[in-house]
């Protein structure tokens, strides 16, 4: 399938650079489409109005993690320089972007952070796009120096870094706890505990699963160069599922409940559950790494509902939701969200339900 297909006009769109709550609204004020995949038919609302969507029964199934600074100084011999984290790989490496130019980049160089001397960085090999692949050593000692010396750099959306520094909590979900992630699990921030008392009290259920979000989610990466989506590739991440989270899972489909994926990261960690196994086979408490690509031709066995925010023309995320609804049927919501108007995209943007 051709990436051009996935193309829509970007000329209405609103990229907003702080979170919403930071912006004199609350969390669950935003706009919301929803897509239903039964009748064909698109409808314009406000997020406020999700329950209305959901049934007594529905497992509504949340990313707890929350994203970290990912930004630290590091030295060597020729100069000092700033390293991006994008995400960690299987075989115990770390992506990152060396930023500046004092530095000259090459394959075994050691770097010393600048924070803390007893973490280092060697560089291992260069990677598509600019980006390296390094080992950090000793690895416990980076998510810590992260948190505490680190800054937040990015790519489109720049953070203002007082306020990120200051009211941490406003760029994570309310139910957030496992700290991990170097981008956003944007979707669940959408959720007041308001709204998730009002699910709980309709008779909707939750549980939680952990994907640290990573180098899948960098623009770079996100962003199909290639002229056909099957060609692209995302990069792994690290996810938890918990033996109380698979058995509802488990519960919920064999008493024909649906699962509602609070976002990309939730829909992929659970799929990579089942992509080997039968249909309707159960599935098993895992931790472990996933470089699940879904697009369209895609066998969907867990995920029945999908929240996610507007994504961006020719990305991975756009085209996991047209493998979700149908090419058509979401490039067409699209056409009609720039038309309108006034919706915002990306991570502190709008909404999207399929259902």
């Amino acid at each position: 399938m051709k990436t051009e297909e996935f193309d829509f006009s970007v000329d209405n769109r609103i990229m907003p650079h702080d979170p919403v709550e930071l912006r004199g609204k609350t969390r669950d004020s935003g706009r919301m489409i929803v897509l239903d995949r039964s009748t064909s038919k698109i409808e314009h609302t406000v997020f406020t109005s999700i329950c209305d969507y959901f049934r007594a029964g529905d497992l509504l199934v949340l990313n707890d993690s929350y994203m970290l600074s990912n930004t630290l100084w590091f030295q060597s011999e020729s100069g000092s320089t700033q390293l991006t984290v994008y995400g960690h790989e299987s075989d115990g490496a770390t992506i990152v972007d060396i930023k500046g130019k004092e530095l000259s980049p090459k394959p075994g160089l050691v770097l010393k952070s600048t924070n803390d001397n007893r973490l280092t960085c060697s560089l291992i090999e260069e990677q598509p796009d600019h980006l390296w692949k390094v080992r950090f050593e000793p690895m416990e000692l980076l998510v810590p120096t992260l948190d505490q010396h680190g800054e937040r750099l990015d790519e489109t959306v720049h953070l203002d870094p007082k306020r990120w520094k200051s009211e941490p909590q406003a760029y994570r979900s309310v139910y957030a706890k496992a700290p991990g992630s170097l981008e956003i699990p944007s979707a669940g921030l959408h959720f007041s505990q308001e709204l998730l008392s009002q699910a709980a009290a309709k008779g909707v259920e939750m549980a939680y699963i952990t994907l640290h979000v990573g180098a899948t989610e960098t623009y770079a990466v996100r962003h199909i160069s290639a002229e056909e989506i099957e060609n692209h590739k995302v990069r792994s991440e690290y996810f938890e599922v918990g033996d109380k989270c698979a058995a509802q899972i488990n519960r919920a489909r064999e008493e024909g409940r649906r699962v509602i994926a609070v976002g990309t990261t939730v829909m992929r960690t659970l799929e990579s559950l089942a992509v080997d196994k039968e249909p309707k086979a159960p599935v098993e408490a895992q931790t472990g790494w996933t470089d699940l690509y879904i697009y369209p031709g895609f066998t969907f066995k867990v995920i029945d509902v999908l929240l996610t925010n507007l994504h961006r023309p020719r990305s991975s995320h756009i085209v996991l939701t047209a493998a979700f609804a149908g090419k058509d049927f979401v490039m067409r919501s699209y056409d009609e969200i720039t038309e309108m108007g006034g919706y915002e995209f990306d991570m502190f943007g709008d909404s999207m339900l399929i259902v």
